[in-house]
C-alpha cells in the first residue's frame, strides 16, 4: 500500500512538473536547424517563461543578413503566434524618426544643430532659456535641453492606486491637444542649463517633431511616409491615432496581465506613437546600419557623455564594447509594450526586440537578451 502511494505520489508530481513546463513552453517560429537558431532560442525560451510574458517577435541582421523570429502570443486569450508583421508599439523608439529627420534637415541646410528653438515657434517664448543660453535643436535631440519629460508639467496623479497611473495617464493626454501642449509651454521655467545634463524627455522629442513639420512644410505623418516608409518599402509601419489601430496590431499588457490603453494621444505622437513590425524594422535598421549615408552618419555622432559610459548622439545612446566596436541602441516602453533596438556598423549587425508587455524590468531583460544572442 505505502509503495502504491509514493508511486502515485511521484506520479502526480511528474505530470504536475510536466504541465507546468508545457504551460510555459511558448509557441515558436523557430525551425532550430542552425547554431543561430538554437542561440535565439535557448537565450529566448527563458526569458519567455515568466508569468507576464505574452509574445515576442526578434529581428536580427548577422553579417548583413536578416533574421526573423516569433514567440507567445499576439494576445492572452488566443493562441495566435506573431509573425513578421505583427505591430507593435516602439515607444520611444520613435524618437529617433525624429532626430533622424533633423540630421537631414542639416544635411540640406534647413537647420543648425545650433539653432535656438525659438526661431521655428510660432508664439514668443522668452521663457525658454537658462540665463540668456536658449535651447537649441540639438539640446532637443540628445536629451540636455532641460525642459520637463512630460506636458503639463504638474502632478496628475496625486494619492492614486498605482494600479489606475496608466489610466489616469490615458485620460488626461487624450483630452491634452498640440494647443494645450502650447499654452503650457509658456508656464516652463527651465531649472538647469541647456546642454549640460541629460535626462529622458518626451517634451524634447515633441517638440523636435513639431519643428521638423515647420522645416519641411508637412505633417509628421506625411514625413514618416515619404522619409521612411515608402522609399524604406516599411508596409508595417504607423503614426497611432485615436481609434484608427492597426489590423494586425497586437494587444498590450501590464506586467499583471491587464490590457493596457494605446499611446495614441495628439501631444505625444511625435515623441511616442510610432507602431511598427519587426519585418519593417528589419529595414529601418539596415538603413541606420549604413553610415555612408551622411544623415545616418550624422545621426550617429556622439554629442554628449562619454563612450565608456554611453554617449548620447541624436537620440541614440553610443558605446564602445569591450572589443572596441561601435553599439547603438535605444529602448522603447510604452503602457504595454517593450522594445530594444541595438546595432553594431562596425559589424553590420545587430537585433531589434518587440514584446506586447511591460514591466518594470522588461526593457533591462530585452537589453540582456540581446547580448547572449548577439555577444558583442
Amino acid at each position: 500500500m505505502r509503495k502504491a502511494l509514493l508511486l502515485f505520489t511521484f506520479l502526480a508530481h511528474s505530470l504536475l512538473c510536466s504541465a507546468q513546463s508545457n504551460q510555459k513552453q511558448a509557441s515558436t517560429d523557430n525551425p532550430l536547424k542552425t547554431g543561430l537558431d538554437s542561440l535565439v532560442d535557448q537565450s529566448v525560451v527563458p526569458f519567455m517563461k515568466s508569468s507576464s510574458r505574452v509574445g515576442l517577435s526578434l529581428g536580427i541582421i548577422k553579417d548583413g543578413k536578416p533574421y526573423l523570429y516569433n514567440y507567445g502570443s499576439t494576445q492572452k486569450d488566443k493562441a495566435e503566434l506573431p509573425t513578421g508583421n505583427t505591430v507593435y508599439e516602439l515607444a520611444s523608439i520613435t524618437k529617433t524618426f525624429g532626430s533622424t529627420l533633423l540630421a537631414k534637415a542639416v544635411v540640406d541646410k534647413k537647420a543648425s544643430l545650433n539653432d535656438d528653438i525659438r526661431k521655428y515657434l510660432k508664439e514668443t517664448y522668452p521663457n525658454l532659456n537658462y540665463n540668456g543660453t536658449p535651447i537649441t535643436l540639438l539640446n532637443l535631440a540628445n536629451l540636455t535641453s532641460g525642459l520637463p519629460n512630460w506636458m503639463p508639467d504638474k502632478d496628475i496623479f496625486g494619492k492614486s492606486d498605482p494600479d489606475s497611473i496608466p489610466y489616469i495617464l490615458a485620460a488626461v493626454h487624450k483630452k491634452y491637444s498640440r494647443l494645450n501642449f502650447y499654452r503650457d509651454l509658456h508656464q516652463v521655467n527651465l531649472k538647469v542649463l541647456p546642454g549640460t545634463a541629460a535626462r529622458h524627455c518626451n517634451t524634447a522629442a515633441q517638440l523636435l517633431g513639431h519643428i521638423m513639420e515647420t522645416v519641411y512644410n508637412n505633417p509628421y505623418e506625411k514625413l514618416l511616409k515619404v522619409y521612411f516608409t515608402d522609399p524604406l518599402k516599411m508596409k508595417n509601419t504607423f503614426l497611432l491615432k485615436p481609434g484608427k489601430l492597426p489590423a494586425q496590431m497586437a494587444k498590450g499588457y501590464d506586467g499583471k496581465g491587464r490590457i493596457m490603453p494605446v499611446i495614441d494621444w495628439d501631444d505625444l505622437q511625435v515623441a511616442a506613437s510610432i507602431a511598427s513590425s519587426s519585418s519593417d524594422m528589419l529595414k529601418y535598421m539596415a538603413f541606420q546600419l549604413n553610415e555612408a549615408n551622411p544623415v545616418v552618419k550624422l545621426s550617429h555622432q556622439p554629442t554628449f557623455g562619454k563612450l565608456e559610459d554611453g554617449a548620447i548622439a541624436l537620440n541614440w545612446k553610443i558605446r564602445k564594447t569591450d572589443k572596441g566596436k561601435t553599439s547603438i541602441s535605444h529602448t522603447g516602453g510604452s503602457l504595454g509594450f517593450s522594445s530594444y533596438m541595438v546595432f553594431y556598423p562596425d559589424l553590420n549587425t545587430g537585433v531589434v526586440l518587440l514584446s506586447n508587455e511591460a514591466d518594470q524590468g522588461a526593457q533591462n531583460e530585452l537589453i540582456a537578451l540581446s547580448e547572449k544572442i548577439l555577444k558583442p
